[in-house]
């Protein structure tokens, strides 16, 4: 999810959140480059991870990193922040879904006389997966496995495959975890890795819109 490592690292740089930052440590952990540059990464999907519950940390974060949005704006001069980002809100009916989801898991259950957006599709999970991908192999159709469960199985994986006169051997899968996301009447609208994923990048394109370098 690039557009939420760039959002964070955005964060961590300016040390915006660094105390809110560690009770994510769930879903992303801090590295040191060589040349001693510090930021953030996602942490890996082990077999002890739930899928759901870490698909539940992931929106609360997406939503959460709103309130830094807001300071941000606020400390750069922004006419009436609030009503900037509700702007953009109301355009993306995959933020409305995460807005739901969010309070739903931090106030076990919405209450329809605060909870402003999400309210006419009530969301909710569906099915978790997990998809492995040999993100290195040159070709459009990549070696691909995708589990449907809660956890990452235990997997090994033995074979190679060809490209011309290049072999490649099955390893180095990206392994990349979500839940399905339905609508109150079972209609899938989505997942949460791609949902998160496309308000991070409205949460970076509001700072672009206003001037702010990421």
């Amino acid at each position: 999810m690039q557009s939420l490592i760039k959002f964070t690292n955005f964060l961590m740089e300016r040390n915006y959140a660094l105390e809110h930052l560690e009770e994510f440590a769930e879903l992303i952990e801090p590295i040191v480059h060589s040349d001693g540059w510090r930021g953030y990464q996602l942490k890996p999907l082990t077999e002890a991870n739930r899928v759901t519950h870490r698909c539940k940390v992931l929106v609360h974060f997406t939503w959460h990193c709103r309130d830094y949005l807001l300071k941000i704006l606020e400390e750069h001069g922004a006419n009436n922040p609030g009503e900037v980002i509700n702007g953009y809100i109301a355009d993306s009916p995959v933020i409305q879904a995460v807005s739901y989801l969010a309070n739903d898991h931090k106030h076990a259950g919405i209450n329809p006389r605060i909870q402003r957006w999400g309210l006419d599709i009530a969301p909710r999970y569906g099915a978790p997966f997990v998809i492995g991908q040999m993100q290195d192999f040159p070709h459009t159709l990549k070696p691909t496995v995708m589990c449907w469960g809660d956890s990452l199985p235990g997997i090994e994986f033995a074979g190679r495959a060809g490209v011309g006169e290049e072999v490649f051997e099955f390893n180095n899968f990206e392994w990349k975890y979500s839940c399905n996301i339905e609508d109150k009447n079972g209609t899938p609208i989505g997942n949460v890795w791609g949902m998160c994923e496309m308000t991070f990048h409205t949460w970076l394109k509001v700072l672009t819109d206003h001037g702010i370098v990421v």
